[in-house]
């Protein structure tokens, strides 16, 4: 059962984990720290974390308090994880850091889009402005006084005729996408869902990194704790929180049965980096597939932080030029046929 009411935001499940991780990594145990953590929250956490309590000493996991709670999925999955290797204060820091960053990538976001956006939307309504009222008082005047329109002129008022179809269209497009979504994409398997979106351009890339990233860290995390491979595959299969990895495990378990080689598994899946396959190999060979693959995780999450930084900074450029385009598209409209009729005077 879940509490729908005064769901936590993604800031306050990022203090919560990390603040609880903190404390039992001090020697505190995970219920003397929630009970800690309990005085600093509001009324309705609080009764949260009173279930939660409750919960726990009836025998249920934290994971399954989280979700309870309404946590965000992959941060349960972490503790799911957490609960096969026995990190906890390691997975609760790891769910806390990784909110934190999306937190802090998201105010980046707004920061840059915001003011951009705000434009976008006024140069709109100009246009809109323009559309409906400006250029059909022209085109009248120019057959009033039959004046032949030039190429500018014309290039203008087809351009802004044609707004209305543009707007249909994407329209249609959108609805296109809603109905797609909801009666297609919804019913396909988990690996026939990430297929089509590794094949997007832009964020297809980010995806095999965020799958990679994912699976590396949390197999390090089990195969340090002394699991094997075939059993910690057993662990990714037998979770429901994340039902693409539950499938990939349980493909591999059954590829790993007729004697065929993890690395070779994931070289043969597109889903994930190249290189992966390459350090688990080469972990293999040295007996440190836990250590590479955790460094390797760290080396995936800093390129992560570096494209959304990238994209950033490319966003409110490209966002301010294209304001700046629309809004010489404006004056142009307006003034190109005022000089036009005046030269014809």
């Amino acid at each position: 059962m879940k509490w729908n009411n005064s769901k936590w935001s993604i800031n306050e499940q990022a203090f919560f984990l990390k603040r609880t991780g903190e404390m039992i990594e001090k020697g505190y145990t995970l219920l003397e720290a929630l009970s800690f953590i309990y005085l600093q929250l509001n009324p309705h956490q609080q009764k949260h974390i009173d279930e939660g309590i409750k919960q726990l000493t009836t025998g249920d996991p934290f994971y399954k308090v989280l979700e309870t709670i309404g946590f965000q999925r992959d941060v349960i999955s972490i503790h799911y994880f957490a609960e096969q290797h026995g990190n906890l204060s390691f997975a609760l820091k790891q769910s806390g850091d990784l909110l934190y960053r999306r937190v802090s990538q998201a105010e980046k976001f707004k920061r840059v889009a915001k003011y951009p956006l705000f434009l976008i939307f006024v140069v709109a309504i100009m246009l809109y402005i323009i559309q409906a009222v400006i250029v059909p008082q022209f085109s009248s005047i120019y057959q009033s006084m039959n004046l032949d329109a030039s190429f500018g002129i014309t290039f203008l008022f087809a351009f802004f005729s044609s707004l209305k179809y543009v707007l249909l269209l994407f329209t249609i497009l959108i609805a296109y996408c809603v109905v797609y979504y909801f009666f297609v994409f919804r019913h396909r398997t988990p690996s026939a869902k990430m297929a089509l979106l590794i094949k997007f351009p832009f964020w297809g890339n980010q995806i095999l990194l965020l799958n990679s990233y994912f699976f590396s860290l949390q197999l390090s995390n089990l195969l340090k704790s002394g699991l094997s491979i075939y059993d910690s595959l057993k662990a990714f299969r037998d979770q429901s929180f994340l039902p693409f990895y539950q499938e990939e495990a349980e493909t591999f378990i059954q590829r790993l049965k007729h004697g065929e080689d993890i690395g070779q598994l994931l070289k043969d899946h597109p889903y994930y980096e190249k290189d992966l396959s390459k350090v688990v190999k080469h972990g293999q060979i040295n007996g440190q597939l836990d250590r590479e693959l955790f460094t390797y995780s760290q080396f995936l999450l800093e390129r992560l932080e570096r494209k959304a930084e990238k994209w950033s900074s490319i966003l409110q450029p490209a966002i301010y030029g294209f304001v700046g385009f629309m809004i010489v598209v404006v004056y142009l409209s307006m003034l190109l046929p005022m000089y036009h009729m005046m030269n014809e005077l």
